[in-house]
C-alpha cells in the first residue's frame, strides 16, 4: 500500500496551489483582461449617455439637463434637433455640451456628416474610434492603434439617430479612452511582490496550522499505539481543537473497553477452565474409584460419569455454537412451532431441581402460541433463560415462567427473586466476556456463556428480547415473538 505523505505537506501542498491560482487569476484581471474590460465598461457608459440625452429629450428638458449628464459621465454630448423659425420655415438647432477638449469640439460639418450617414447605414446607430488629433470617423472597426502609438490617447464616438414626433434627431455621444500600457506595467511588475508576499504568507499559515491542526494528530497518534495493549493516556495540550479532543475521549474509552474485555476474557477462560476441570475431575475421580474397587462398578456411579460427561460435551457444544453464530456459519431452520408446547415440555426437566434441591417453579401459561421460528435454537434460549435464573435464584430459590399476550404477541418471561442487577450493568449482561457476579457459585450445570448465546439466536430471529431488574428483587429476562395466525 502506498504511504501517504505527512498532513503538514498536504496543507502546504494545497496552499501552494490555492496561491498559484489566486495570483493567476489576479493577473488575469488586473492585466490581461484590464484594458478590455475597461473599453467595454466606457463604451457602455457612453451608449447609456446617449439614451439618457435621448430620454431627455423627448420629455422636453432644456439644455442645463443635458449638459449635466455630460459632465457627470465625464462625457461630451452633440446634438441636432428640428426647430422652426419665426417665418415658419424649418432648421436645425445643434448643442454642445461638456469639456471643450474632447473630440466632439473638433468635429465639422463635414466630420458629422459621414458619422450621420454611418449611421444611417448601420440601423441607426454607429460606434468609432479615434485618436485624439483625428476628427473624421475609421472604417467603423475599434481602432486600437498601432504598436507606435499604444500610448495614444484615443475618443470613443458614438453617433445615434432617433425619431421623436416624427422628426429625426441626431445624438453623438465622445469619450476619452485613458491609455492603460504604464497600469498594466505596474500591476505586472506588483505581481512579483504580491507572489512573494504570499509565499511567506503561506510558510507561515502552513506552520501554524501544523502546530494547531497536524501536531495534536501526530501526538495522538504516537500516543494510540500503545492501544492494542489497553494502554492510553491524552495529554490535554493535544486538545486544541473539537475534533482532537473528541478523539482522545474516544481512544481513552476505547482503551477502557480493551482493558475491561481481556480482563473479562481472561475471567471466561478461567470459568470455562473450571466448568471444564469439574466433570473431567468426578470422571477421572469415579473412573478410578471403579477400577481400584470392583464392588463400587454400580449403576449409579456409572450414571454419574454418563451425566458429567454430557455436561462436558453440553459445554463444549454451547462454546462452538457461539462462535459459529458470531462468524455467521449457522443457518436456522424456521418452521411453525407451538411455544407454548415448547416452554410447558422443557419445564419437566427442571422438576429435579424441586425434588432435589427444594426449588418452587410457578409456570403461568396459555393454551397455545404459534410462531414462526427454529424450535431446536429456541429450547436453547429458555434453556439457557431457565438455568441463568436457577444459577442467580440466591437462597430464595423462586422462579416463576410467565407467557403474555397482547396484541398477537406472545411474550416468555423468566423471573428470579435474587439480588439482581445494578442499572448501569444491564446492557453487559448479553456479552460474551461477562459475568454478573464474580463471586457467585453456581449451584446448576450452567457453562457461564448462556445470555451470549441466546443474543446470538434471538437476534439471527430478529425478535425482541431484553432484562428488567432491580437490586435486592431479582431479574425478569424476557423474548417475544408474533403469533403466527
Amino acid at each position: 500500500m502506498k504511504k501517504q505523505i505527512s498532513l503538514k505537506w498536504k496543507i502546504g501542498r494545497y496552499l501552494v496551489g490555492f496561491a498559484i491560482l489566486t495570483v493567476a487569476v489576479i493577473f488575469l484581471f488586473q492585466v490581461v483582461l484590464l484594458e478590455p474590460m475597461y473599453e467595454r465598461s466606457k463604451i457602455q457608459a457612453v451608449k447609456d449617455v446617449s439614451e439618457s440625452v435621448i430620454q431627455a429629450i423627448e420629455n422636453g428638458n432644456d439644455s442645463t439637463v443635458i449638459m449635466q449628464m455630460a459632465a457627470q459621465s465625464d462625457t461630451c454630448v452633440q446634438t441636432y434637433t428640428p426647430s422652426t423659425t419665426a417665418d415658419g420655415n424649418s432648421s436645425t438647432a445643434a448643442l454642445l455640451a461638456g469639456n471643450q477638449g474632447c473630440l466632439a469640439y473638433s468635429l465639422n460639418e463635414s466630420n458629422v456628416s459621414q458619422y450621420v450617414a454611418l449611421a444611417q447605414a448601420n440601423n441607426g446607430t454607429y460606434l468609432s474610434t479615434v485618436s485624439q488629433n483625428q476628427a473624421h470617423p475609421s472604417d467603423g472597426k475599434m481602432d486600437r492603434g498601432s504598436t507606435d502609438d499604444m500610448s495614444q490617447v484615443k475618443n470613443i464616438v458614438y453617433t445615434k439617430i432617433t425619431s421623436i414626433n416624427n422628426e429625426n434627431v441626431v445624438v453623438i455621444v465622445t469619450g476619452i479612452l485613458t491609455p492603460l500600457s504604464a497600469t498594466t506595467q505596474t500591476l505586472s511588475s506588483q505581481m512579483w511582490y504580491i507572489g512573494i508576499f504570499l509565499l511567506i504568507s503561506i510558510v507561515l499559515l502552513t506552520w501554524v496550522l501544523y502546530k494547531q491542526i497536524a501536531q495534536p494528530l501526530a501526538e495522538i497518534n504516537t500516543a494510540a499505539k500503545q492501544l492494542p495493549q489497553g494502554k492510553y493516556e491524552m495529554d490535554p495540550k493535544t486538545n486544541r481543537y473539537q475534533e482532537a479532543q473528541e478523539l482522545n475521549e474516544t481512544l481513552m474509552d476505547a482503551a477502557e473497553d480493551i482493558q475491561a474485555a481481556d480482563k473479562a476474557k481472561r475471567d471466561l477462560i478461567a470459568n470455562v477452565s473450571h466448568d471444564l476441570r469439574t466433570p473431567l475431575t468426578m470422571i477421572s475421580g469415579y473412573g478410578e474409584m471403579m477400577q481400584d474397587l470392583p464392588e463400587e462398578k454400580t449403576d449409579e456411579n456409572l450414571q454419574v460419569i454418563i451425566d458429567e460427561s454430557k455436561r462436558l460435551n453440553a459445554l463444549v457444544n454451547d462454546l462452538l455454537d457461539l462462535s459459529k453464530m458470531q462468524s455467521s456459519k449457522i443457518q436456522l431452520n424456521e418452521e411453525d412451532m407451538d411455544l407454548t408446547d415448547m416452554v410447558d415440555t422443557q419445564l419437566k426437566k427442571y422438576d429435579v431441581y424441586v425434588v432435589r434441591d427444594g426449588f418452587k417453579i410457578e409456570k403461568e401459561l396459555g393454551s397455545t402460541a404459534v410462531v414462526h421460528a427454529d424450535e431446536k435454537r429456541m429450547e436453547q434460549v429458555f434453556n439457557n433463560f431457565m438455568t441463568n435464573a436457577i444459577n442467580y435464584s440466591g437462597e430464595n430459590k423462586h422462579i416463576i415462567v410467565r407467557e403474555k399476550v397482547a396484541k398477537d404477541i406472545v411474550r416468555i418471561e423468566v423471573q428470579d427473586f435474587g439480588e439482581g442487577i445494578d442499572e448501569k450493568n444491564l446492557s453487559k449482561v448479553w456479552d460474551r466476556y461477562y459475568k454478573i457476579d464474580k463471586e457467585h457459585v453456581r449451584v446448576s450445570n450452567g457453562s457461564g456463556i448462556g445470555l451470549s448465546l441466546c443474543h446470538e439466536i434471538l437476534e439471527m430471529h430478529h425478535a425482541k428480547y431484553g432484562v428488567e431488574s432491580q437490586v435486592g428483587k431479582g431479574s425478569t429476562f424476557w423474548f417475544e415473538f408474533p403469533i403466527v395466525k
